[in-house]
């Protein structure tokens, strides 16, 4: 099976990736007259662009608190060109406090995948991101989408678990605990509150997101075509993507 990524991965990190990475390059457009890009990307974990964003020729700066996920990263960056591995940088810390690092207008990308859910709220991590960007920057922000909490359970017929999750915000995680889900109309307050407005959102996992966490991506090239063709038509429309596992926004700094 070929992908653009040509990185492994379960259904949903697949789908995730591939998706997010095509959704994301069209925004990017905007933002080839700068030549190679000051790419900061907090979390970096399985599904982030960050290599993608490497052997693109982008300048990289992979942020994240979990030495586990740091490690990963680099032992898939060890597989890598030199190149490659030369344009990006490893950095163990907090993507919030990033910014006592870098100065304001560090970088003409910031990529957020995967991180909100673990903050208690978007507001401060958001904030940080929209400082360190320079003027026409964009923000690529990923985060579970409150809307879709009860999508799995009603398609397993779990009425007791749907019924909980149509009112949730919130949602276990698998290592303990619980993490948090957010709306569409909130992020986009958000975000340009900061002086980051949206300039679109997506829907991402509309049909895969209903099968179980460890779901394999199907076998055969014109399968997984197929399914990515559907994932990503439902990804820009009305009420599919409302009901999608993961948002995806992109904003573009306007504010200095």
């Amino acid at each position: 099976m070929t992908t653009i990524t040509g990185l492994s991965g379960d259904l949903h990190t697949q789908v995730r990736r591939e998706l997010v990475a095509r959704q994301l390059a069209e925004h990017m457009t905007s933002l080839r007259d700068r030549g190679p890009l000051r790419v900061l990307d907090v979390g970096c974990g399985p599904a982030s662009p960050g290599i993608l964003l490497a052997r693109a020729g982008h300048i990289v700066t992979s942020v994240n608190t979990d030495t586990d996920v740091l490690t990963s990263l680099h032992e898939d960056l060890a597989r890598e060109s030199a190149d490659v591995q030369g344009r990006m940088r490893l950095v163990e810390g907090d993507g919030a406090e990033a910014g006592r690092h870098f100065p304001p207008g560090s970088f003409d990308l910031a990529v957020c995948h995967d991180v909100l859910e673990a903050q208690p709220e978007p507001d401060g991590m958001l904030a940080a991101l929209a400082r360190m960007m320079s003027q026409g920057g964009l923000i690529s922000v990923t985060s579970r989408n409150a809307g879709s909490l009860a999508m799995r359970a009603g398609a397993a017929a779990q009425w007791t678990a749907t019924l909980k999750g149509l009112s949730a915000t919130t949602y276990p995680n698998p290592a303990g605990g619980t993490l948090r889900a957010d709306t569409v109309d909130g992020l986009c307050t958000v975000l340009a509150d900061l002086g980051a407005p949206v300039l679109d959102w997506y829907g991402v996992g509309v049909f895969s997101g209903l099968q179980p966490d460890d779901a394999e991506p199907p076998r055969g090239q014109k399968a997984w075509t197929n399914l990515l063709a559907c994932e990503e038509d439902a990804s820009r429309r009305d009420p599919y993507r409302l009901i999608a596992p993961v948002l995806h926004l992109v904003a573009e700094k306007t504010v200095r």
